[in-house]
């Protein structure tokens, strides 16, 4: 209830106009409150349309390089030999490329497009899951129990979706908070250099972007401070959730 309601009250921004009738508006407590940029367009409304925009793209492709990487980890963790050896130099040559560098390229050769930063994203960031799963299923796989269902013949499917996912939750957990805000950072980032969604649609990276055109004036100032801080503090948010950092004491 609480994530749905708090989607919908970020999505809200979309019911809202965004084009106005006065361009280069101040803020006004009448509206606009953060006032309008060389276009007419409302501030507020297109950084509300942002943060939508950046949750969007940071929760689709978090699920879909968490799933690739989920998948790639237990084929690997479970069968060994010189299937897993092949696919882990795979796994580590793509993984020591910055993820950022990979989206770039991706998302230059494929164009500006929702699908396109999707897939660049996805898979720019899956092979650090793929790594993580495949050791933590190869431990699960080597466990007693593991061991006496294959000797009882129970199937392979039956093996990973009864006893091994469910002990893979709680990491899947955390790597998905993880990979959704790196997702949001590489969005933010392909923005900022003009290569994430193009007009009418706008992200906070894109709006970081438009605002060095204009930061001479106060608008433009505002627009580039709010849409850092929502990154910013989203991303806070996210690795606060996750417990990133935390060290028990005691």
């Amino acid at each position: 209830m609480v994530w749905g309601g708090l989607l919908i009250g970020v999505g809200a921004g979309y019911f809202f106009p965004v084009e106005t009738d006065c361009m280069l508006c101040s803020p006004s407590w009448s509206g606009p409150w953060l006032g309008t940029d060389s276009l007419g367009r409302d501030i507020l409304i297109r950084l509300w349309r942002g943060l939508a925009l950046s949750i969007v793209v940071g929760f689709s492709s978090a699920g879909l390089s968490v799933g690739l990487g989920t998948a790639w980890g237990i084929l690997l963790g479970s069968r060994g030999g010189w299937v897993d050896r092949l696919f882990s130099s795979f796994l580590q040559s793509v993984w020591v490329v910055p993820a950022l560098l990979w989206a770039t390229l991706l998302a230059f050769v494929g164009g500006r497009g929702f699908w396109t930063l999707l897939i660049a994203i996805t898979l720019s960031t899956w092979t650090e899951t793929a790594r993580l799963i495949r050791l933590e299923a190869r431990r699960i796989w080597q466990m007693p129990f593991m061991e006496a269902g294959r000797a009882i013949g129970f199937p392979f499917t039956y093996l990973i979706v009864r006893h091994m996912l469910p002990m893979l939750l709680p990491l899947l957990r955390v790597q998905f908070l993880q990979v959704f805000a790196t997702a949001v950072l590489i969005e933010a980032g392909l923005g900022f250099v003009g290569l994430s969604l193009g007009p009418p649609h706008s992200s906070l990276g894109s709006l970081l972007f438009e605002s060095i055109n204009w930061l001479t004036h106060p608008q433009g100032q505002i627009q580039a401070i709010v849409s850092g801080l929502l990154l910013g503090g989203m991303i806070f948010a996210v690795y606060s959730h996750t417990g990133y950092g935390r060290r028990l004491v005691g």
